[in-house]
């Protein structure tokens, strides 16, 4: 049901079939090895018998490719809703408001304990009315540092992550990374270096998955923590979303990295 949600509205890769199949192969096995080693990790909505919506969260130390994880914090990384028609109706209210209830008494990603601290991150642009960090302040969340955080048995400590810096050995270069928590993941980078080769066919790539790759992040702390990076030149694209809604923009990003 989680595919359905995740690739049920949809208004790009009709002709690219294999990429979200493999993209969905890559995202099964990481499901299945999750609830082997923590528990469920995902929640989903129904209206009328219909998977419609779905939050997915974790364990932050169960993330191997950050240093220094919070113990007893759950990372809430992706709450969607399919459908327009859905949006605005609760839905969303509803599967967060009881993701906040399991941390308070006790979530079975953590063996039962209760969560210290609900986090998430609002760096992706909202497909709703509301934007994502409003909706996270209407249920109490407030701004912590390059996240959004909710008390909920303990006080908050921040994670430092590291800042960009420009490495020498990454100019002239491309470096792509994504999560397999996502179905798309794949499925962007693969796009993205299309789109980039069509203009630079000669630079060279590096693709990493972060969840199989968790040295890069930690050997390498010029990348950020993100759903997803793109570094061009040494350069930081700092809103890689765009490549989903605006590719002549993101391509402006790329060419201004590329002149540095």
């Amino acid at each position: 049901d989680v595919f359905q949600i995740c690739s049920g509205h949809r208004f790009f890769a009709p002709a690219d079939g294999y990429l979200q199949e493999k993209g969905k192969e890559l995202k099964r096995q990481w499901i299945l090895d999750m609830l082997k080693r923590y528990g469920p990790c995902i929640q989903i909505a129904y209206m009328n018998e219909k998977p419609v919506a779905q939050n997915l969260f974790y364990p932050e130390e169960s993330i191997p490719y950050i240093n220094n994880p919070r113990k007893d914090v759950i990372y809430n990384k992706c709450l969607y809703i399919l459908s327009p028609d859905v949006r605005g109706r609760g839905v969303g209210s509803a599967l967060l408001k009881n993701l906040m209830d399991e941390c308070h008494d006790g979530i079975k990603c953590l063996g039962g304990k209760p969560s210290l601290l609900l986090v998430t991150r609002v760096d992706w642009p909202s497909e709703g009315e509301l934007p994502i960090s409003r909706f996270y302040e209407k249920h109490g969340f407030k701004q912590g540092y390059h996240e959004m955080f909710l008390e909920i048995k303990g006080k908050y400590v921040l994670r430092e992550i590291p800042e960009f810096r420009s490495l020498p050995e990454d100019r002239g270069r491309v470096i792509l990374t994504f999560n397999i928590d996502c179905e798309w993941g794949l499925y962007a980078v693969t796009k993205i270096k299309e789109l980039i080769q069509s203009k630079y066919p000669n630079l060279p790539f590096d693709i990493y998955n972060n969840w199989e790759k968790p040295e890069k992040y930690k050997n390498n702390p010029h990348l950020p923590l993100m759903a997803g990076s793109v570094v061009v030149n040494a350069q930081l694209i700092k809103n890689p979303f765009l490549f989903w809604f605006d590719q002549p923009a993101f391509m402006k990003c790329v060419d201004e990295a590329m002149q540095k």
